[in-house]
């Protein structure tokens, strides 16, 4: 029993925080995982990210994307890419990504800078490598990550932006200051 308890706790802790397991025994990775590695293949520099960020630092924003084309709060979605909108988003749903921008909005106030937009990557089938949902919203394929980055106007902001951006987050979820 001394030895059955701690290799049983051991194998469930492991299971749940790498992976869960299908019906069919296999162990499926975490959506957060999934576009971590997807954001670890961006070129670094321009692009510097902010990888997994615990839920109660920035609201819910898992990732945060920094390069030439803007500041982007980053969330997984294991749903059906969204197809394009038929007509134009209500107030609500707009305020709604607002809302989910606004902690890392609050802690990017310290530097001058705002996020630019939530992008949504989805980890499904998509015809599409991106979709405009509505303004400051965009789902992503995020097999397709580093080719919507390559079509980005990259002239919003300059190196130095990028990582006094970068540096703002990670000091403001308590991680060292990068550039120290």
């Amino acid at each position: 029993l001394a030895v059955v308890v701690p290799v049983a706790f051991t194998w469930a802790r492991r299971t749940l925080k790498d992976g869960s397991t299908s019906a069919d025994g296999e162990v499926t990775v975490p959506g957060g995982r999934l576009t971590s590695g997807a954001l670890r293949d961006l070129p670094s520099p321009p692009w510097r990210v902010v990888y997994e960020i615990a839920d109660d630092k920035l609201g819910g924003i898992e990732h945060v994307l920094i390069g030439p084309a803007g500041i982007f709060a980053v969330q997984t979605s294991m749903e059906p890419m969204p197809s394009p909108p038929d007509g134009e988003p209500n107030a609500h749903e707009i305020a709604r990504a607002a809302i989910a921008r606004g902690g890392l909005d609050d802690a990017l106030t310290g530097c001058g800078l705002s996020s630019d937009r939530l992008v949504r990557i989805h980890w499904t089938e998509s015809p599409n490598i991106s979709v405009d949902l509505m303004p400051g919203v965009t789902a992503v394929d995020g097999r397709d990550l580093e080719e919507w980055t390559q079509s980005l106007d990259t002239s919003v902001l300059t190196p130095a932006q990028v990582d006094l951006g970068w540096q703002t987050v990670l000091t403001s979820i308590g991680r060292p200051d990068p550039l120290a």
